[in-house]
């Protein structure tokens, strides 16, 4: 890929040369006033044919005849849609059993508030959830 770079390079320094000349110079502020006076000219142009067309009355226009009903495409549509949904939904995992005995929890306990710094005897636990461990692997840099 070092062909690349000094194409990168090449486009960079373009770029920044455009934007000095659009910014910096009289030829491009000139330039700015032109593409300003075309844009105002351009809007001005696309709102007198939108006030044109909105004055002439349409002609009206003839439905299309379809083979089937837009609802029935639409149930159609539906139907493929849940389809997919059903076949791509994620599994549902079975609970894997308790590692160990948990810890009683009495309902209905709450957190003691100890202010200050004071040892507290008093130890219990306000909730439990079963955590797993997943073994480190590691090949420590040998091949």
């Amino acid at each position: 890929m070092p062909a690349v770079h000094p194409l990168r390079k090449k486009v960079a320094v373009m770029i920044w040369r455009l934007r000095h000349w659009w910014l910096d110079t009289p030829s491009g502020e000139a330039a700015q006033k032109y593409v300003f006076a075309f844009s105002v000219l351009a809007s001005v142009i696309q709102f007198v044919r939108l006030a044109v067309m909105a004055l002439i009355p349409a002609a009206p226009a003839k439905p299309i005849e379809a083979i089937w009903p837009l609802w029935v495409i639409n149930l159609i549509v539906m139907v493929v849609v849940a389809a997919i949904s059903y076949a791509m939904r994620p599994k549902p995992e079975t609970p894997k059993p308790l590692a160990g005995e948990a810890p009683t929890v009495e309902d209905g306990q709450s957190v003691k508030h100890h202010f200050g710094t004071v040892w507290v005897e008093d130890e219990f636990i306000l909730a439990w959830k079963v955590t797993g461990t997943v073994p480190i692997k590691s090949k420590g840099g040998k091949k």
